[in-house]
């Protein structure tokens, strides 16, 4: 009806709204920052519902009991935080405001608040001109979404996580606003650009022999796109990066207890070092809902890898990019698109009509059972999607659930679907809601919130290397795009609205479940399990957006976006900060301790959690680490999670003074940044609302932060640990806190041993890493064991006729290297030392 009433309008759209005005062109201005997603460690992570207790609570390390959590299980610390990138671009009139989170997916709660916070901050109306993306890490923090649906992948909603992620992004948005400059801009589009599978890779084949455009149309596998856009200062110094593909971030398995940006994060990270200074680099996903990343070894080290192959693929594209300053005209469209199976209808602008027959509430009601007509084309409408709320779990039939299947359905895939209001029912009890804190239809399912900016012209490198001026069309979706999804975004928006490969951003602004056209759906396969409302949903809301939101985007003119008001997001309840659990007091806070005799987790021990074992972390404090092979622990009393994340960074002494270690980029190596772990302990364990002290660990392996990893300077090291801990008696958050610090011991960083191994034509010499090795130490070894070494070489072949020193470059024999040496026959003793210094000795054995 509202559609109906707008249409209604056409003769004078603007009927008791303001005119439009002409739109302004102007040069364009960029601004960027960067920031850490600094949520509580116990804080749960989303992403897996198997982390959830009602399915068994998979990553569960010990009995803990946290401040956020309500069915999920608490994380234990950080290999990563999460990052929030900004990206804010304005051409002197119109602004958009680009920030990305590694999370599991956006929330619409969070933009409008956003909206509000960034106004009031700059004095701007930004109403329609904010956009939040996720990077969909299944090992980043929940709670923070408003939408009961979502709770069995994220927990229950806790309005101080949201409020300190509001908090936080709007930190990082203002200070890229204030570092805006004029800048120039290029944008580049690839296709087939990781054709071995090398960074990500197809992962859902119940679509493979579906030909959605024909026999000469694609074939569904991954999605093979890439788009960048490059942002440089006048003088063309790097600025900023935005990469778009689409790449789940999985890599942290169910079992993982620590915060981490996954694939996305270690891509970003891969490419940030890259430069010599820091560039902020945005991933955002494109067709991410059915690619998995791909990489090579495991658990972090496989997270490394990411960023070491993503930026061998992606730099040259980058480099490649050419950029202007010339004037852009900018116009953003944001609208939250109403959908329920009563008005969802699909058209493709005309070609097509489908619909769902009305909902009818019968049990003795029967579906025709007819999914396809004869010419093979989608029969409609449709009577097998018989809900009144929705339905999920269609696709996989993983979930068997003997009542609330939908009623007299046997076609496939919709006999498998879930009735959404059993689900809502389970929800209640998992998530111990109140009376009305769940309604029906769920609310968050009523309105998708999307966006679609429009920028340019700009300088444009098309995949065949060719160069055009062109504006550049970005559509922002809520929920999780497939490939078909993508490719049928760039067909529609190029048949519809004669903008050339349109970039899709996926997991944005709000969230829908995966988003695939009517034809994937049909497949079955786990992908239409998440979603709300059968096999229409996902194009409904594209080819809304593209009828409400491409007119206004075609004219010169910028229009009100909403002047009837039939496009607002949905309005959740207005839900207080908690005040069950308040801090702990920590007096002790910044004492470190060499040992412990209670309960220490950390990441490098495997515990039965319903054991509290002893600690048997090596905590007295080493005076040689050797390279590689060496892994400083440290822990020491700090405070409660609730108001303390340390940071711990490592310093190296430089004549008399200590100065922090950093990166190639200038950031610097500090914990939560793929170099320390950082893990926590509450004593007791539980119940949370006692008293408790709290433990922090933290772990460094020897290894280069990105660049020769196996050649970390030696030299004199030590850490410095800064912390807060509560000050004062607040009834919630923000707490009242004080500053902490103290500095450990030094030690020195001296030359890993290698390990020689003699061979008839020469010897095999690997870099051995520890068996608790978390860091990737070369692409060709492993983690855990041996690793090639630097070349090249320098053998030293002792012999009873003398000393004879060689140079040799070593060859891969992953995952050692192989050096070829002629030895004499009598030799006794052989010393190789590599380009880094790393050095051992094999003697001979004797003749018995």
């Amino acid at each position: 009806m509202w559609l109906a009433i707008l249409h209604a309008c056409v003769d004078d759209p603007w009927q008791g709204a303001p005119p439009p005005e002409p739109e302004a062109i102007g040069s364009p201005q960029v601004g960027a920052a960067e920031g850490q997603l600094r949520l509580p460690v116990g804080t749960p992570l989303s992403g897996f519902t198997a982390r959830c207790s009602c399915l068994g609570g998979f990553g569960t390390q010990d009995l803990r009991e946290g401040a956020y959590t309500t069915a999920f299980i608490e994380s234990t610390g950080v290999q990563q935080w999460p990052t929030i990138k900004v990206i804010w671009i304005s051409n002197g009139d119109e602004d958009l405001v680009l920030t990305k989170t590694d999370s599991i997916y956006s929330f619409d709660g969070l933009v409008t608040a956003l909206e509000t916070r960034l106004s009031a901050a700059t004095g701007k109306d930004l109403t329609g001109r904010v956009v939040h993306t996720a990077n969909h890490s299944h090992s980043s923090w929940g709670t923070y979404s408003q939408g009961a649906g979502w709770y069995l992948g994220s927990d229950k909603f806790n309005r101080e996580i949201f409020e300190r992620m509001v908090d936080q992004i709007a930190t990082v948005a203002v200070e890229a606003h204030g570092t805006r400059q004029d800048a120039k801009i290029g944008v580049s589009w690839s296709e087939d650009w990781d054709p071995t599978d090398r960074l990500y890779r197809d992962r859902r084949d119940s679509n493979d022999t579906l030909t959605p455009w024909g026999p000469d149309g694609p074939r569904l596998g991954k999605d093979p796109h890439l788009g960048l856009v490059r942002f440089d200062t006048l003088t063309d110094e790097p600025i900023a990066m935005m990469v778009n593909f689409g790449m789940h971030g999985i890599l942290g398995s169910e079992q993982n207890s620590l915060a981490s940006g996954d694939s996305g994060g270690h891509l970003e990270v891969g490419l940030e070092e890259t430069f010599d200074q820091k560039v902020v680099v945005m991933f955002t996903q494109g067709s991410g809902g059915d690619a998995s990343p791909a990489g090579y070894q495991d658990d972090y080290a496989r997270m490394e890898s990411i960023g070491i192959v993503g930026a061998e693929l992606i730099r040259p594209i980058y480099d490649a990019v050419a950029t202007s300053a010339e004037p852009i005209s900018m116009e953003t469209v944001t609208h939250a698109i109403h959908k329920h199976p009563s008005n969802i209808h699909v058209t493709r602008n005309g070609t097509t009509d489908l619909y769902y027959t009305p909902y009818d509430p019968s049990p003795t009601y029967q579906a025709d059972d007819v999914v396809y007509a004869e010419d093979g084309s989608i029969q409609s409408p449709i009577d097998e999607f018989n809900s009144h709320y929705g339905g999920v779990f269609c696709g996989s039939g993983d979930l068997d659930f003997p009542i609330g299947n939908m009623i007299g359905v046997e076609a496939f895939p919709y006999e498998q679907c879930l009735d959404l209001e059993l689900l809502s029912s389970l929800i209640t009890v998992f998530f111990e809601l109140g009376e009305g804190e769940l309604t029906l239809p769920l609310p968050e399912s009523l309105d998708a919130l999307t966006t679609v900016s429009r920028l340019g012209p700009l300088p444009t490198q098309q995949p065949d290397g060719s160069n055009v001026l062109q504006p550049l069309l970005v559509g922002f979706f809520p929920g999780e795009p497939v490939y078909s999804y993508g490719e049928q975004w760039r067909r529609r928006v190029k048949a519809e609205l004669g903008f050339e490969q349109a970039m899709l951003v996926g997991y944005s602004q709000d969230h829908e479940g995966y988003l695939l056209i009517p034809e994937d759906w049909l497949t079955g396969g786990y992908e239409p399990d998440i979603g709300t409302y059968g096999p229409l949903e996902g194009e409904f809301v594209m080819e809304q957006v593209l009828e409400t939101s491409g007119p206004l985007l075609l004219t010169d003119f910028r229009e009100p976006t909403d002047p009837f008001g039939a496009f607002l997001p949905t309005r959740f309840p207005d839900v207080p900060l908690p005040t069950d659990v308040l801090p702990d007091d920590t007096p002790n806070a910044g004492t470190q301790v060499s040992s412990v005799d209670t309960y220490l987790w950390t990441p490098f021990v495997e515990l039965d959690a319903e054991e509290n074992w002893p600690s048997d972390a090596e905590l007295a404090f080493p005076t040689q680490v050797p390279r590689v092979q060496g892994i400083v622990q440290l822990a020491w009393q700090g405070g409660d999670p609730m108001v303390d994340s340390p940071e711990v960074v490592l310093e190296r002494q430089v004549g008399a003074d200590w100065e922090p270690v950093t990166s190639g980029s200038g950031r610097q190596v500090a914990s939560g940044r793929v170099d320390i772990l950082l893990a926590h302990t509450p004593t007791p364990l539980y119940p949370v609302t006692d008293p408790q002290t709290h433990m922090w660990w933290a772990g460094w392996q020897a290894v280069s932060h990105w660049q020769e990893r196996a050649a970390f300077p030696v030299g004199t090291y030590r850490f410095t640990v800064r912390g807060q801990a509560k000050d004062g008696d607040t009834p919630s958050w923000p707490w009242s806190t004080r500053d902490y610090s103290f500095s450990t011991d030094s030690f020195e960083v001296v030359p890993g041993l290698l390990t020689l191994t003699e061979d008839a034509a020469g010897v095999f010499v690997s870099l051995r890493a520890p068996v608790d090795g978390y860091r990737l130490v070369h692409p060709d070894g492993d983690e855990t064991g041996d690793n090639p070494v630097l070349g090249p070489v320098e053998v030293e072949i002792v012999s009873p006729s003398g000393t004879e020193v060689v140079e040799a470059d070593p060859t891969v024999a992953a995952p050692r290297s192989f050096v070829p040496l002629a030895l004499p026959t009598d030799w006794t003793e052989l010393t190789v030392t590599d380009a880094a210094g790393n050095t051992g000795t094999l003697v001979r054995p004797a003749p018995l």
